[in-house]
């Protein structure tokens, strides 16, 4: 599953005589539906929210090169693990917090900590539906430069449902952090270009739904289950 738009209506009263072709145009209109695919939020060229079928969701045979870990990026795990896991994720989809609970936690006890798998989380916030998304993912980056990112990012998904309201200061304070560092990078908007930065090349190379995760280049789109993700990682381990 990944993050949707739910389209609701309300449909018209029809006098008797129409029901019955009214019913038809519906069942016609449901069906077509149907048949074309799911609509989801997705971005645009120029980062604008549109709707578009599910299925373009990423582009085809993109490589390892192309979603190598650069400078930016904090790598969770031994970043000479022969696997690379990167995710482009918003901290207020729900989809990515369940993603977080159900996956995530299992593939960092069994392939990352036993150094088969290097973790990349990028931001992709869907500003039109998760308002928060953004400043969310600009505060976990200021947690990065006390060595903290991680600890963050995991308490933002720990604690999804608050970040609407969410003091970030408060949060870093709870972490260990110092708080007059933290609020100075959050109000200075440090890494303001850098959340942009990870949303543009997400948008580059097809990323328009979250969670995104692509592993040694092969795209998972959506919470997919634990399972899923073991398959690919075991034959990119076997290709090795």
């Amino acid at each position: 599953m990944e993050e949707q738009n739910d389209i609701q209506g309300t449909p018209a009263t029809a006098e008797p005589g129409e029901r019955k072709d009214h019913f038809l145009g519906v069942s016609i209109l449901v069906a077509a539906i149907l048949i074309s695919g799911s609509v989801i939020y997705t971005i645009g060229q120029k980062g604008t929210p549109r709707q578009e079928q599910q299925r373009a969701a990423v582009k085809p045979n993109i490589t390892v090169a192309d979603l190598k870990p650069t400078g930016q990026d904090v790598i969770l795990g031994d970043p000479k693990a022969p696997v690379t896991l990167i995710e482009y994720g918003d901290y207020q989809c729900p989809f990515c917090g369940k993603m977080f609970q159900e996956t995530e936690k299992k593939l960092r006890e069994e392939y990352i900590k036993t150094n088969k798998v290097q973790m990349v989380y990028r931001d992709f916030p869907l500003d039109s539906i998760h308002p928060f998304a953004r400043l969310a993912a600009e505060a976990a980056n200021c947690a990065k430069d006390q060595g903290k990112f991680w600890l963050y990012h995991d308490t933002l998904f720990e604690k999804q449902s608050q970040i609407p309201s969410m003091d970030f200061g408060k949060i870093a304070n709870e972490l260990g952090l110092s708080e007059v560092v933290f609020q100075k990078c959050v109000t200075e908007g440090k890494y303001k270009d850098k959340v942009e930065q990870d949303l543009q090349g997400g948008i580059a190379i097809g990323v328009n739904s979250t969670p995104t995760t692509f592993v040694n280049g092969q795209a998972l789109v959506g919470a997919q289950p634990y399972e899923s993700f073991k398959a690919v990682i075991e034959k990119a381990l076997k290709s090795k």
